[in-house]
């Protein structure tokens, strides 16, 4: 009987959940709206954070290194399922990297099958997909979920499952995305993973989509290019940073063209400095995530000028050939030739 004690409870608990997936699709419409400026977006990405915060069971209270619970891996560091929670607080790159996934699902969907999401690196809020969830239905969109901490993947598997979001899921993997073998009848339409640093030094990206890519090249990429550039930062963090040049970029192209290479270096580019540096030469990182959904210098942490590896010091004019470095401390690495 609805008077019953026990019918109430379910009553109330429907009724949370509704309210719950309608807030949630309220703030996920906005987000993927892709008429909308990241910068319009940055409050309704904050009412985003604090919707995980409060229903996870993850605790965010940092007690506790925060560092604790990351790992080192063949391929570079993994970061805690904290380190990971904190970056649902970085609100213009929240906002890039769920409109830009939410464009990618609208561009490959179709009537005879969901749109098949990768989504390498989930952290304990599965924070790109969650909101999709809620304004996709299970028909349009299915998402494979992978995570190498498997404290992170069951938060983010008791959070979806939670909020009725299961049937979105067509699995969750406690797995190195980077050594993951992609079954031939489950090959994506999209693959996306956000687990990368500045200038894409410490954390494995780029090993990530060279091995997913690589085994589904029709796949549409989020982030669909990274690029890190030498320039000089401005004098404040309003002003626009000097830009000398291109040395590296990971996309599709170039991740086919690296195919063949088995070495622990990928090719990047070399180039010759100006003379008078500025402020000191830095390395710039800029991110295409989907169509003209970009992050640029200062944006986000991951955009922030980073000083050259090992921090040669410069006069100007000198030649700096660049190399990406693979393995357990990833990143570009530099020899400096002096100026003629």
């Amino acid at each position: 009987m609805m008077n019953s004690p026990a019918a109430k409870r379910r009553h109330g608990s429907l009724a949370t959940l509704h309210a719950s997936q309608a807030g949630l699709a309220r703030i996920a419409r906005t987000i993927a709206d892709p008429a909308r400026s990241l910068e319009s977006l940055i409050g309704v990405t904050g009412e985003l954070r604090a919707f995980v915060e409060r229903h996870t069971q993850l605790v965010m209270k940092i007690a506790n290194p925060l560092t604790e619970g990351g790992s080192t891996l063949p391929s570079g560091r993994a970061i805690s399922p904290l380190q990971a929670a904190l970056c649902a607080r970085e609100m213009l790159r929240s906002a890039a990297f769920i409109q830009g996934l939410a464009s990618a699902i609208r561009a490959r969907l179709n009537d005879a099958a969901p749109v098949a999401v990768l989504y390498a690196g989930c952290g304990p809020f599965a924070l790109l997909a969650l909101p999709l969830m809620a304004i996709f239905s299970p028909r349009q969109v299915q998402f494979t979920v992978l995570e190498v901490h498997e404290e992170a993947l069951g938060h983010a598997r008791t959070l979806i499952d939670e909020l009725g979001y299961n049937a979105h899921v067509a699995a969750f993997v406690c797995t190195d995305a980077v050594t993951w073998r992609i079954a031939p009848d489950a090959v994506p339409d999209v693959i996306v993973s956000e687990t990368m640093n500045t200038a894409l030094g410490k954390e494995p990206q780029v090993a990530i989509m060279r091995n997913l890519f690589a085994q589904a090249p029709q796949a549409t990429l989020v982030p669909s290019a990274i690029s890190v550039h030498v320039g000089s930062e401005g004098d404040t963090s309003a002003e626009p940073c000097s830009e000398w040049g291109k040395v590296f970029e990971i996309n599709a192209e170039r991740i086919l063209d690296w195919q063949l290479i088995e070495a622990p270096r990928l090719p990047a580019a070399s180039i010759t400095l100006p003379a008078d540096l500025g402020f000191g030469a830095r390395l710039l990182t800029r991110i295409e995530v989907y169509g003209d959904i970009r992050l640029g210098d200062y944006d986000s942490s991951l955009n922030l000028p980073l000083q050259l590896p090992g921090k040669p010091k410069l006069k100007g004019k000198e030649t700096l050939a660049f190399s990406y470095q693979l393995g357990s401390a990833p990143g570009l690495a530099c020899e400096v030739s002096p100026s003629q």
